[in-house]
């Protein structure tokens, strides 16, 4: 009888969990050791499932598509933090619990989920703490973090000193958005952010708060020089709402009209240009978060 338990109990954790790898430009020694190390964690904390390599001929589209028709009730991405948003992007309404595992040491999204490493990120899966957050939208692609335009596009983390002053000392541009279809805001600014979550955040922050039903659009208007020495490490953190003068908003839809062809970014790459819609869906995602997550 134990066997047949053991037998049913391994054939439903292949059914829950669904564990999409994917190298995405990590160099392929190091690819091999992650993955290993991820199939002894598994079979050690005893959430084993079945495993999909992305390959050329398999995206991560197809393979959340091959989840869905096996009935998979979790999907855990594990790579990149581009790994997870292609995750993301592919669920087109299906109903999963998600999680993300990083293979990458600074994985701005393994810091906003509370896990920092292959080992935590199965430890958490395991733990199954589930959070039901906010979930943002632009075109047809779903994200959790935040956008951003302007300067802020830049990683101005890993700017060097002289590049992110010079940076934070160009000519303002002149933005106009549309809130919530009720108004119109036009303002000169060197860029911003729309922060569903954000790495800087805290369970006490009201910024960046993924269960409060808002997107939070953040502008940075023109600094002096004193005040972008002062407020450098705030706005590489994308706490802009410490700088003086920013412009912060709270609002369930954003309408970016002017200027037309301007960069909107996630993690560096781009997802959309202006004119372009994002809109927030209340409570609409599960996910699996680590204790020391962002909020």
């Amino acid at each position: 009888m134990l066997f047949i338990w053991n037998l049913e109990f391994d054939i439903w954790n292949l059914k829950l969990y669904y564990y999409i790898l994917d190298q995405n430009g990590l160099p392929i020694e190091k690819f091999e050791k992650l993955q290993t190390e991820l199939q002894g964690l598994l079979a050690e904390f005893k959430i084993a499932g079945e495993t999909a390599r992305v390959t050329p001929l398999r995206s991560v589209q197809d393979l959340v598509d091959t989840a869905s028709q096996r009935g998979a009730k979790t999907l855990v991405a594990c790579g990149t933090d581009d790994t997870f948003n292609m995750m993301l992007a592919a669920l087109k309404g299906r109903d999963f619990t998600l999680a993300y595992i990083p293979f990458e040491e600074d994985s701005v999204l393994a810091k906003i989920l509370g896990v920092d490493s292959v080992y935590s990120g199965v430890k958490t899966v395991a733990g199954r703490r589930i959070e039901k957050i906010d979930l943002a939208k632009i075109y047809d692609n779903y994200f959790i973090s935040y956008l951003e335009f302007g300067v802020m596009s830049h990683r101005l983390k890993n700017t060097g000193l002289w590049q992110s002053l010079k940076l934070l000392s160009s000519e303002a541009r002149s933005f106009t958005i549309r809130v919530d279809d009720s108004y119109n805001v036009t303002i000169n600014g060197l860029g911003g952010l729309v922060a569903n979550i954000r790495a800087a955040s805290s369970k006490d922050e009201k910024i960046g708060n993924p269960t409060d039903g808002n997107l939070d659009l953040l502008i940075l208007e023109k600094l002096n020089k004193l005040q972008i020495m002062t407020y450098r490490g705030d706005i590489a953190q994308g706490s802009l709402e410490k700088v003086p003068n920013a412009t912060v908003i709270k609002c369930k839809k954003i309408q970016f009209l002017e200027p037309r062809g301007f960069n909107l970014t996630m993690l560096g790459r781009v997802v959309a240009k202006f004119p372009a819609t994002v809109e927030i869906i209340p409570q609409r995602l599960r996910m699996i978060v680590g204790k020391n997550r962002t909020f």
